[in-house]
């Protein structure tokens, strides 16, 4: 009976031990991750339907540490203060970068955005499958021609040439969203980060982080 107490003794130290491993391990884990990332809830539904701002707001993990490129969801500081002198943060698809060239002209029957990505010649039509339907961007034509009047930028053979150190960005939603179509190009380094994980509905938010970064 000694032996099997003893033994038994034995079993729930490893087994706490192996508890107690655990438990650090998924702290350190999330303290990792809530360090490298931040969150932030979406509002409004100019990213509708990618992201839900109005029924059931949707909430995004930014990374603060991974790169970003063209077609990546961003979250932007707008360098602006709400009513309470606090910033206000957008969040939208990166179009174009510094040096890259853009326009929006009509393809097939629709309005599509036209790139000329920086140091090459060739014209390219941006392929957006997260638009619901091209005849959105009827809205943001118009939208994108009257800020380039507004702001005075000088096109070059119908283009609009984004400035070193600068970024372009649009919400998927064209016929509502307020981005760079409306106030302009902004600077890249009031980008907070690249949307890594997305809470929809901004409910059991680190349990969707899980499930998104396993793929389950």
């Amino acid at each position: 009976m000694e032996q099997v107490a003893k033994k038994q003794n034995k079993f729930l130290k490893i087994l706490g031990w192996v508890f107690s491993i655990i438990f650090f391990a998924v702290c350190a884990v999330i303290i990792f991750f809530n360090l490298t990332h931040e969150y932030h809830t979406v509002s409004g539904d100019s990213m509708y339907p990618t992201l839900n701002g109005t029924t059931e707001t949707d909430g995004v993990f930014v990374s603060k540490i991974k790169g970003y490129g063209r077609g990546d969801i961003l979250v932007v500081n707008k360098g602006e203060k709400d009513a309470y002198g606090q910033d206000i943060f957008v969040v939208k698809r990166l179009i174009a970068i510094g040096g890259d060239k853009i326009t929006i002209r009509e393809v097939d029957g629709y309005f599509r955005i036209i790139l000329i990505y920086n140091g090459e010649t060739e014209e390219t039509i941006l392929n957006e499958p997260y638009l619901e339907d091209y005849s959105n961007n009827s809205s943001l034509k118009a939208k994108f021609e009257k800020m380039i009047q507004q702001k005075g930028y000088i096109l070059d053979n119908g283009f609009l040439q984004i400035p070193d150190g600068q970024i372009f960005y649009l919400g998927d939603n064209r016929l509502t969203s307020n981005d760079s179509s409306t106030y302009g190009y902004k600077e890249q380094n009031l980008v907070v980060g690249k949307v890594d994980y997305i809470a929809y509905g901004n409910t059991n938010i680190y349990w969707q982080v899980i499930k998104q970064a396993f793929g389950w």
